[in-house]
């Protein structure tokens, strides 16, 4: 799950980071702590994001010290806190000390936290409702919900069918069948 590459981050790229603010799929931390965990939880649940560590929330960098093992540090919290095992790459940047976490939707939904599944929310990493928990089950097990078998096979419209027959003036009897307009059944 994990794809480590230990290059340069391209200094343009830098440069159009530090003039951007955090938002839905980029966030910014000065150190590592448990909280980017949520934003991984979200990132895999709705979409593609990512985390440049080293970076504070106005864009400006400050450095992580000891870049490889804060890299194994950021691998095993994800790996430990979060299943099932979400899709990220590690990049970085020995110059300015910066680590990018690159998170990638996953198909196997819902991806928990703490058992909990987040989404973003502009800036923030908030836990999901019920209907969101469920339409995430839903697509790790490649359904929606229109496709969902229904669980009873007596299904029939005859209370519709006869408000309908009634609004249209139809009485529906022809002999000893009942006839709807477009089905006809013995009584």
């Amino acid at each position: 799950h994990l794809r480590f590459k230990s290059d340069t981050i391209n200094k343009r790229n830098l440069e159009v980071w530090s003039k951007m603010k955090e938002n839905k799929n980029l966030e910014f931390k000065s150190a590592v702590t448990n909280s980017f965990l949520k934003t991984v939880s979200a990132y895999s649940n709705f979409g593609e994001g990512m985390i440049l560590f080293g970076v504070n929330d106005d864009g400006s960098v400050c450095g992580i010290k000891n870049l490889q093992q804060t890299c194994l540090d950021i691998e095993n919290r994800i790996n430990d806190s979060i299943l099932p095992k979400p899709d990220f790459e590690i990049e970085t940047d020995d110059l300015q000390n910066i680590i990018r976490l690159i998170i990638h939707e996953g198909q196997y939904k819902p991806y928990l936290y703490k058992g909990k599944a987040y989404r973003r929310s502009d800036t923030a990493s908030l836990e999901v409702d019920q209907a969101e928990l469920k339409q995430l089950v839903l697509q790790g097990s490649n359904l929606y919900f229109e496709e969902l078998p229904c669980g009873r096979a007596d299904l029939a419209f005859k209370e519709l069918n006869s408000k309908l027959m009634e609004k249209i003036g139809y009485n529906g009897c022809i002999g000893r069948y009942f006839a709807y307009p477009w089905v006809v059944y013995e009584r």
